[in-house]
């Protein structure tokens, strides 16, 4: 492969990917059929209502390591084998968790084995937070317990945002992208040929995940898509150098990395950290499911899935272009123009979603609507017909705000 241009491999590697995972999820469908290996809905908190095969993440996971693999030089990504041994074992977990369920426990310890192999043991970890909150270069055990916690963090965050139709694997997509450009353009051509590799194989993937879903990545492709991502934004920031002028004009520092990698995972990361508080503040698991995800909440206002996902994409978009616009101010100034602005694109979506909640009840405590049945009917994002009296009335879920 030496005499391939980077340039064109990075064309190459995507699309062949993407083939390889294209061509095999229809025959992952029908083996899923043929032994009934369904996503039940639940009527509340999933939002589907057909059975869908929730195996995607083999294609994903197959297609990825085998493209991957057959180009990256090891010479150059030495510890490959490392994150091959990691993703492997959040993939079998992750499997495992789809067709018979696991309790979060188990699935919590394979996250932190496959942490401590990839942080600790191929000590791919974060060195230096750049002076956020004042610190510079970190202890070996502070970098090395930072790391992990936040390889486990990002690797939940995309798990939990996988609600709807297309909307982990289009956000892969974009991070993959962002994540393999930047080290291609640092011309660490290896780890950005992984990253491109997994944006090629979610590509394939999203064919038939986009709405209406064919079928489900699960915990398969979730957990161990999060954790790659994860890794290639360590290794991106750490292999950051200002001497390269092709990435140089973009991004100016390894203070500037560290923030637009952060940027690019904003939404999963913000996402995942505010369900956690919230149901910690209600004394509840932070692994409790509910229905308090800003897709669901978009969901809630009328949006399609398709809508719902443009929307949150446009928003990372958003961020990550504040956060090239902000990386030359103190690293914790930039960080709170990042929080601020998501707090406030998040507070017009939960005024919007209450004032159409309030709209809702008024309208069915004057319809008098008070069954359970037509309650029922408000958690399923369609409208709600009273023919009696021709009101339509949009259905929201009529969880508290």
């Amino acid at each position: 492969m030496n005499h391939i241009p980077p340039y064109a491999l990075v064309i190459a590697i995507p699309l062949i990917a993407a083939l390889a995972c294209g061509f095999s999820i229809p025959k992952i469908i029908l083996l899923a059929k043929k032994k009934r290996l369904f996503d039940l809905p639940d009527n509340y908190r999933k939002i589907h209502k057909e059975v869908v095969p929730n195996l995607g993440g083999v294609g994903i996971f197959f297609s990825f390591i085998i493209v991957a693999s057959i180009f990256i030089k090891f010479e150059t990504f030495h510890t490959w084998n490392y994150l091959v041994a990691a993703s492997t074992i959040l993939f079998v977990v992750g499997i495992k968790d789809d067709i018979i369920s696991l309790t979060p426990n188990k699935k919590f310890a394979a996250q932190i084995l496959a942490a401590i192999i990839t942080v600790y043991v191929a000590d791919i970890r974060l060195y230096s937070l750049h002076g956020i909150l004042g610190i510079e270069v970190m202890p070996g055990w502070l970098s090395i317990a930072f790391s992990i916690v936040g390889c486990i963090f990002i690797t939940n965050a995309f798990n939990l945002i996988d609600g709807i139709d297309g909307l982990a694997g289009t956000i892969g997509v974009l991070c993959s992208f962002a994540l393999g450009t930047c080290l291609f353009l640092q011309e660490n051509y290896s780890a950005a040929y992984v990253s491109f590799a997994l944006m090629g194989a979610i590509i394939g993937f999203l064919r038939y995940n986009i709405a209406p879903a064919r079928i489900f990545m699960g915990d398969s492709g979730a957990l161990f898509i999060g954790f790659t991502i994860s890794v290639l934004a360590i290794i991106f920031i750490n292999s950051f150098d200002p001497s390269q002028n092709l990435l140089a004009p973009f991004i100016h520092s390894p203070q500037g990395a560290l923030i637009f990698a952060l940027s690019v995972l904003f939404i999963p990361v913000f996402d995942s950290f505010r369900v956690f508080v919230t149901r910690i503040a209600k004394g509840n698991s932070p692994f409790k499911a509910d229905r308090t995800h800003l897709h669901h909440y978009l969901l809630d206002l009328g949006f399609s899935h398709s809508n719902t996902v443009t929307t949150l994409v446009t928003a990372n978009l958003l961020i990550i272009s504040v956060s090239l616009l902000v990386q030359d101010l103190n690293p914790n100034i930039a960080i709170v123009a990042l929080v601020a602005l998501t707090f406030g694109l998040f507070a017009i979506l939960y005024l919007m979603r209450k004032a159409r909640l309030a709209k809702t009840e008024l309208i069915k405590a004057k319809l008098n609507i008070n069954t359970p049945e037509t309650s029922a009917l408000y958690t399923n994002g369609k409208e709600l017909k009273v023919s009696t009296k021709n009101v339509s009335i949009p259905a929201v879920s009529p969880e508290s705000t």
